[in-house]
């Protein structure tokens, strides 16, 4: 029987070192079960609970790692509940747009469904004013081709879409300069962005963020950019990029 004394495992002695014993401990998993006598015996320094027995810190240990998994399981069950209420939400969105007949009520819907039940400051439709030939109604929608392109090259790196904090400039351009609007979704409308884009806007300036998921909101884009050209005449020498 290997003879584990004070002396030997002491870390401090130059003729052995703390990993020589967690290697030997590592290559001897049956260690403690030939030495079962130390598994009780063997004083642990266990921080407020002073000196205790290895079965008391192993049980410590399960019980934390038992009380972190309860924690990531209420966690997962709440991101479960939150994501299908988003997804309901989404989904009566998606089919009260498809009854729109005009862009004005799509405007409406957008900002009373999802500012009713999401904790969302502003929405609001953007449309290309070289693209769509908007009436006088309209014009609180419109967004220039120079002011759209400004944006979509600053943010939208390439892409289709843009989630992050917002510039005084692009503020009062989407929102109003006095907007309550921190952080923000921005997606593009049409095959290319040409029709223009959907904006919404939270006070909160972490809400939206780089890197998130855009599945909902795409889907709610491509639904938009469907529907625009049936509800907006388009001009005749409509910019196409």
């Amino acid at each position: 029987m290997i003879d584990v004394s004070a002396s030997v495992l002491d870390v401090e002695s130059p003729a052995i070192l703390e990993q020589d014993v967690i290697a030997f401990l590592q290559a001897n998993p049956d260690f403690f079960v030939r030495n079962n006598e130390l598994v009780d015996s063997l004083p642990i320094s266990h921080g407020q609970q002073g000196s205790v027995s290895l079965v008391t810190v192993r049980l410590d240990r399960q019980r934390q790692r038992i009380t972190d998994l309860e924690q990531q399981l209420q966690q997962l069950v709440a991101i479960a509940a939150d994501n299908d209420k988003l997804f309901r939400i989404y989904a009566d969105i998606y089919t009260a747009l498809f009854h729109c007949t005009s862009v004005m009520q799509m405007q409406r819907i957008l900002v009373n469904e999802i500012q009713s039940q999401l904790p969302l400051a502003a929405v609001n439709l953007h449309l290309n004013e070289a693209y769509f030939h908007l009436k006088s109604q309209y014009l609180p929608l419109a967004i220039s081709a120079g002011q759209l392109i400004r944006i979509r090259q600053q943010q939208f790196a390439g892409g289709d879409h843009y989630f992050g904090p917002v510039t005084g400039v692009d503020k009062a351009v989407l929102f109003g300069q006095d907007a309550l609007v921190n952080s923000v979704a921005l997606m593009a409308l049409g095959e290319r962005g040409e029709y223009g884009l959907l904006a919404i806007g939270s006070a909160n300036a972490d809400h939206y963020q780089a890197g998130m998921d855009n599945l909902l909101l795409g889907q709610l884009c491509r639904i938009i950019s469907t529907l625009l050209p049936q509800l907006m005449p388009l001009r005749d020498n409509a910019i196409k990029k």
